[in-house]
């Protein structure tokens, strides 16, 4: 059975470079297992749902086993060691920009809205000054 390992991130699609691994070699050994269905599927025979996008389904019950499929490409001994090793250190570095990028994002949205709020008390101060004050004719 293969396992979620703990370096796999939350359900994503597959990168090209995973499915580059997973058709290289992979095709002749299951990748996957359905906990749902007790059964072990090849890469040819797990299905995708056009309409929904969702790639790396099982045939039976539809459930997603896109995380089992990745687990499998980290861990197949059928991989040369270099190759399984490069692959995780591409990955752990994907992982590390993805998270930064969403920390800066965060910073970002924050200044965002520290901008907004004080440009709202600057509009304000200005129509209290405004109103303070009388037009000249």
């Amino acid at each position: 059975m293969v396992q979620r390992g703990s370096k796999c991130p939350p359900s994503g699609p597959l990168t090209a470079d995973e499915r580059a691994l997973l058709f290289y070699y992979c095709l002749n050994h299951t990748v996957a297992r359905c906990i749902g269905c007790s059964r072990s599927y090849y890469l040819s025979e797990l299905v995708a749902d056009l309409l929904s996008g969702r790639t790396h389904l099982c045939p039976q019950c539809q459930r997603d086993l896109t995380d089992n499929v990745r687990s499998h490409v980290y861990g197949c001994g059928i991989l040369p060691a270099e190759v399984r090793q490069r692959a995780q250190t591409l990955r752990d570095v994907a992982q590390r920009l993805v998270k930064e990028s969403r920390q800066l994002r965060d910073e970002a949205d924050v200044l965002i809205r520290e901008t907004e709020a004080a440009f709202e008390a600057n509009r304000r101060a200005l129509w209290q000054a405004l109103k303070a004050t009388t037009p000249s004719t």
